[in-house]
């Protein structure tokens, strides 16, 4: 028998939650999810503002039981209520099985033994082209310097070094969020589309998704507690984005083309305070 989809969703603390799917319980916790059939449950115990899953388990043995603990007390004695209505049926006589062996588990974070390469693939997002960062502050010192010596004004210099890293750093932040717009508009059509999950790791919440490699990678984001949907490059899983609507990209890309235009203020200001050292 399946459940009533009106059967509410527990969230207990550190980023569990459990949730009726069908004829299974889904659980899912900061590192695993595990899906649950209902044939593999005893019964399901609301304690307060604690609920207790617990599992079939043959004579003599002790059952295994899950717990979600901190959530509403009202939820957890209805959740738990549906939930022992719509377990099966078991004859008279017939076998125990132990139901840990049919409750299936997927991992959400990495094993400390995987290989290095998933390692690495752990965090993923888009590019950041710190290279162009650190070559175009190191040509602005260059050219402080350069300003400095000719003019033989070092006040100048030093203004030209200071407005000419400030234009580097806005121009930065204007290049990252303009070319992640554009990622944004592409991975969606050319890329790949998956369910994303919001998960407890290090401390906060991050999001996770399982590319068709087989790894779970993790990915920032601030859906708080939404579904969220991630498209990831097919080549390259560690390219990747959360999904968003188009109002919210209209937004983004409003503010980045101001950060644009105050870059380029930074930039037309450090050409003017540079030109007189070159008899301009």
């Amino acid at each position: 028998m399946s459940i009533s989809s009106s059967i509410p969703v527990l969230q207990g603390d550190r980023g569990t939650e459990l949730r009726s799917v069908g004829e299974e319980l889904v659980l899912r916790r900061p590192e695993a999810e595990l899906r649950i059939p209902l044939a593999a449950i005893a019964r399901v115990r609301a304690e307060r503002r604690d609920l207790a899953v617990e599992l079939t388990a043959p004579a003599g043995t002790a059952p295994t039981v899950y717990r979600v603990e901190d959530v509403s007390a009202a939820a957890a004695s209805v959740f738990a209520d549906a939930v022992n209505a719509a377990l099966p049926e078991r004859a008279p006589g017939e076998e125990t099985v132990d139901g840990a062996t049919l409750v299936a588990t997927r991992s959400l974070v990495f094993d400390d033994e995987e290989s290095a390469r998933e390692e690495e693939d752990a965090e993923v997002g888009l590019p950041t082209h710190k290279g162009w960062v650190y070559a175009a502050c190191a040509a602005v010192a260059i050219l402080a310097v350069v300003v400095g010596l000719i003019d033989k004004n070092w006040g100048r210099g030093i203004a030209t070094l200071l407005l000419g890293e400030a234009g580097v750093g806005v121009t930065y932040v204007a290049l990252v969020g303009l070319s992640g717009l554009w990622w944004e508009w592409y991975l969606p059509r050319y890329g790949i589309t998956v369910d994303g999950q919001q998960v407890f790791r290090d401390g906060g919440t991050t999001n996770a998704f399982t590319a068709t490699d087989g790894v779970t990678r993790h990915i920032h984001g601030e859906n708080k507690g939404r579904p969220v949907r991630i498209a990831y490059h097919p080549r390259n899983p560690r390219n990747a984005t959360v999904c968003t609507g188009w109002r919210e990209k209209a937004g983004t890309l409003a503010l980045f083309l101001v950060i644009a235009a105050v870059a380029g203020l930074f930039g037309y200001g450090t050409f003017l305070l540079a030109l007189p050292a070159f008899g301009g």
